[in-house]
């Protein structure tokens, strides 16, 4: 199996414009952009709550998802099915004391199901324990904490995600609290709301609004490196290369003409290794509508393909967007692919943070296939237990061979 540092990595917070990514899908390399913050002090926290992970035997599992994902070139996953997808951090612990770093991971939301997860940790000895925990607005989130010795660790963690059109666990998310303003969405601002009224439609409504949006964002010209990643530092720079900037500027612009909008934090199913993703929804009829200012994918709403959710931000998360986080640009709300907990840690090395996500399988899992899917992953958020039937299902070739594994069959 090709080890995972052996592809190119991009580094934080780099992302894909949709001209520059069909240019990547075919390129054997991916360029990489520096965007790392002045180190910041992090106060160090009591042990996490939360239900430990049992990963005896799980190993086996990781290396082959791990190898599944190698194996599929570059391409885009064009239909619902099962995805597999993987992550990590290298880090360096720099004080003789407990660390913690916190790692978004696929969420069980809308019609995506996480079906396995496993995750490594290398030196073994480095680890105390991996707790799932409730992280903000009800994503799920792995809190791994490791020893006092100062060294380098890696982490890595490997699942295998349903991607169906049954919606299963809906998001009640209320939309209200994502018309305000906050320190990364600036949608009062003068300029903010002097854009929106340009770009608002004759049509009036918010699904054209989003491809106006597209359109602006994709035709933006860089005057300057950005300093930030917040609406006004973006149209400030005129960067449209960085996704979450042009997630802060969408939900901005959304919020200004009076529509909810709130940021998401995915990996594309793509084939790539990069950071991460982050896109955009908006509420419009009682419902959520996902899109992608950065125009990865330009249809409206996203399909459910599109990205593997790995956090949905609340506006607790913008609150802090500003405020100097280790390795984080100012900007960036909290809920990132990784998140430093205890002031002891660093990232570090050429593959210091990165994920990459690849379409396994593509079929249409039956209804009460994927709601015994949605249950089982339940369990396991209540045990930390993956059962053998989760296992087994996340091989399946067909929606036949899914159904019946996922219920043990």
């Amino acid at each position: 199996m090709t080890k995972p540092a052996a592809r190119p990595t991009t580094r934080p917070l780099t992302v894909l414009a949709r001209g520059a990514l069909l240019a990547l899908l075919a390129s054997p390399t991916i360029p990489t952009t520096a965007h790392a913050a002045a180190p910041a002090q992090v106060q160090s926290k009591a042990p996490p709550k939360g239900v430990v992970i049992a990963q005896e035997g799980l190993e086996a599992q990781r290396l082959e998802i791990a190898k599944r994902i190698e194996a599929v070139p570059r391409q885009r996953m064009k239909a619902n099915g099962l995805a597999g997808a993987m992550g990590g951090a290298r880090v360096k612990v720099l004080q003789e004391a407990s660390q913690m770093i916190e790692f978004a991971i696929p969420q069980l939301t809308d019609g995506q199901v996480p079906i396995s997860l496993a995750f490594a940790v290398n030196p073994p000895d480095a680890l105390i324990d991996l707790r799932l925990s409730s992280g903000s607005g009800g994503n799920t989130v792995v809190v791994a904490r490791l020893t006092d010795k100062p060294q380098e660790v890696q982490i890595t963690w490997a699942s295998v995600v349903l991607v169906t059109s049954w919606n299963t666990t809906p998001d009640q998310t209320a939309s209200a609290p994502y018309l305000a303003a906050s320190p990364c969405v600036q949608s009062k601002s003068e300029q903010v709301a002097k854009l929106a009224d340009a770009l608002w439609p004759a049509s009036g409504k918010p699904a054209d609004f989003a491809a106006n949006i597209q359109r602006h964002i994709a035709g933006m010209k860089r005057e300057r490196q950005p300093m930030s990643l917040d609406a006004l530092g973006i149209l400030a720079s005129g960067d449209n290369s960085i996704c979450t900037a042009n997630s802060n500027l969408a939900a901005a612009l959304m919020r200004a003409k009076g529509v909810p909008c709130r940021t998401i934090a995915v990996i594309p199913p793509l084939g790539l290794r990069f950071e991460m993703h982050r896109t955009s929804e908006y509420a419009d009829g009682g419902r959520w509508v996902p899109f992608d200012p950065s125009s990865v994918h330009s249809e409206i709403p996203a399909r459910s393909w599109h990205g593997i959710v790995l956090a949905k931000t609340t506006i607790k998360d913008e609150q802090v967007a500003m405020m100097p986080r280790p390795s984080t640009m100012r900007g960036v709300p909290r809920g990132q692919s990784v998140e430093l907990l205890t002031s002891g840690l660093q990232l570090t090395g050429s593959d210091y943070l990165w994920s990459i996500a690849a379409p396994l399988a593509e079929f249409e899992a039956s209804e009460d296939a994927t709601h015994a899917a949605a249950q089982a992953w339940k369990r396991y958020l209540d045990t930390g237990s993956l059962a053998p039937t989760q296992l087994e299902a996340g091989s399946a070739k067909t929606a036949e061979e899914f159904a019946a594994r996922i219920k043990g069959k």
